[in-house]
């Protein structure tokens, strides 16, 4: 069985010694990019994150551009989400080969509606991850989340199979994942989500809550944890998350430091401080072209002023970079006697 990612975020960062030393006295601090081919999307989830009303579309020079900006930054890995949805862009094969050649690693965040036989090949032998968002057991609540038919549904489903199917096919290593986003509304489907998800033949099942949601479901989660996982299914939750719920979602910093480590890089070419503030203005970093890389707009005076006048009590709560932040935020503190450990 693949290596199923723990989404622990708050210990991951703590590897990059480099970057944190990059942090006080460089600039190539980046770690992680979430970029969007295209802002065109197969589905309509009404509480969409992507950018809704805007159908840019990166070319293959601008694809090229990024490409080259984030290897010579010295980032770690690109998620390619959106967004909209990665997998319609008519540039994702060739990003997927770009970056590969750069040696960079690759994860993808997809509704899977578009997966095909070829995709599902290209994908088992190229991507460190693969997670579906499903976010539904029912053809019921799939049209609440993702606003679609049960025929979108019922494909979905086939699709999980499929690449499940495909990835036993070529022996690939992959982390192939289902993901659930939970609330009020959907966690009583939490149970029959898990059964549906083993029965395709997926390497995991994944809970994370809707941005901004307080639903705690971690009691649920540990009792089907239990029940279901085997050494060749697990069972995973975003926990940082719901245990940030006991505080109330309450920020112990008040800086995103975070915004220098994960970065979001947008279907028009654009940089934004963070994925939940795509096209905001007050988050805008810059844009990439033949004159202007990465390296140019991390350096720039507009990336310390978005982050000096980033109020962090208008983001979401539990969004992206919290977790991270919170540990970020020891660095800021002051110890006495640091040399007596």
């Amino acid at each position: 069985m693949p290596t199923v990612n723990n989404f622990n975020a708050d210990e991951k960062i703590m590897r990059y010694l480099d970057k944190l030393d990059y942090f006080f006295n460089g600039h190539k601090t980046l770690i992680v990019t979430e970029f969007d081919l295209t802002n065109r999307c197969n589905n309509r989830c009404p509480g969409c994150c992507g950018v809704n009303g805007n159908g840019a579309e990166l070319s293959r020079h601008q694809v090229e551009l990024v490409v080259k900006s984030i290897a010579d930054m010295g980032g770690q890995g690109v998620i390619l989400s959106g967004g909209g949805e990665p997998l319609i862009s008519p540039q994702f094969v060739y990003a997927v080969t770009e970056l590969k050649n750069r040696g960079i690693k690759l994860g993808l965040n997809s509704n899977g509606l578009a997966l095909t036989e070829e995709l599902a090949e290209l994908i088992a032998k190229n991507f460190e991850y693969f997670r579906i968002s499903l976010d539904a057991a029912t053809p019921a609540l799939y049209e609440k989340t993702h606003g679609m038919p049960e025929r979108a549904f019922l494909k979905t489903v086939d699709n999980i199979r499929l690449f499940s199917r495909v990835k036993k096919e070529l022996h690939s290593p992959v982390s192939f994942g289902v993901g659930f986003l939970t609330s009020e509304e959907t966690a009583a489907e939490m149970e029959d989500f898990v059964r549906l998800v083993k029965d395709c033949g997926a390497d995991f099942a994944q809970f994370r809550p809707f941005t901004g949601n307080m639903c705690d479901i971690t009691e649920e989660y540990l009792r089907i944890k239990e029940k279901y996982e085997t050494d060749c299914f697990a069972v995973r939750a975003s926990l940082q998350k719901y245990r940030e719920m006991k505080t109330g979602g309450d920020r112990n910093y008040d800086k995103c430091r975070g915004m220098f480590f994960s970065t979001v890089i947008t279907a028009d070419a654009k940089v934004f401080s963070c994925l939940h503030h795509r096209q905001e203005e007050q988050h805008y970093l810059g844009q990439i072209s033949d004159t202007v890389s990465l390296s140019d707009i991390f350096r720039s005076a507009r990336m310390r002023e978005v982050y000096e006048n980033m109020d962090c009590s208008q983001c979401p709560t539990l969004c992206r970079n919290d977790v991270f932040n919170r540990t970020l935020n020891t660095l800021s503190f002051d110890v006495a006697h640091c040399e007596f450990l």
